[in-house]
């Protein structure tokens, strides 16, 4: 149950990742389709934050029951999402090719922390299996998720500090873009990439041994 549930999450959060790029590198001149991929993205965000959410309590918290927190946090990313179509904010280009998605400074600390809480749960979760692996390579691979996980914290706390005026916009979009498309690309090779070639390759072998 919980090996379906981290894979069905993994998987989301690399599409969600790919959504993202996939606007950036086709959508990048135009703002309403920009717009587009922006609204479609927070809505796939609270379910996978919510996925997070739910799998934080079931792993780390087994005692307590993780349905509360879980639908609080699906209520709070839709939220988050609606508000997002309400300001329909219209992103651009900056100076430095990067993408500035002009939230509003009023809807920043809602958005800010819903890409907290997805992150987050990322990081509490493999921090945990870092510690408790006894296996070299589990903790490696957990070692490296927590680095991934915590450049994205650094990495929306610039987003954050961008929208409440805090530091230079070309900047910050530009470490942002840069950070992003690290761990988008990672997580797409690691969780869809991979596990595609692994299988791919276990299903030679048997063909071939005979």
């Amino acid at each position: 149950m919980i090996g379906i549930l981290l894979s069905t999450w993994f998987l989301a959060e690399a599409f969600q990742h790919m959504i993202l790029a996939i606007g950036g590198l086709f959508f990048s001149k135009i703002p309403e389709a920009l717009y587009a991929v922006l609204v479609i993205d927070q809505f796939l965000l609270a379910f996978i934050t919510a996925l997070g959410t739910y799998l934080v309590f079931y792993i780390i918290l087994p005692h307590y029951s993780p349905w509360p927190a879980t639908i609080l946090t699906l209520i709070f990313g839709m939220l988050v999402a609606f508000l997002i179509i309400i300001a329909h904010p219209l992103p651009s280009i900056t100076a430095t090719n990067g993408i500035d998605w002009n939230i509003p400074r009023w809807l920043a600390v809602s958005w800010y922390s819903l890409l907290v809480l997805n992150i987050g749960a990322t990081f509490v979760i493999f921090l945990k299996n870092f510690f408790i692996a006894k296996s070299r390579d589990v903790k490696v691979t957990s070692a490296v998720i927590v680095v991934l996980t915590f450049s994205g914290l650094v990495n929306v706390s610039l987003l954050f500090l961008r929208s409440m005026d805090q530091i230079d916009s070309a900047l910050q979009t530009s470490i942002f873009d840069k950070i992003l498309s690290s761990i988008g690309v990672f997580f797409i090779v690691a969780f869809l990439v991979v596990p595609l070639i692994a299988d791919s390759i276990s299903r030679r072998v048997p063909s071939e041994s005979r």
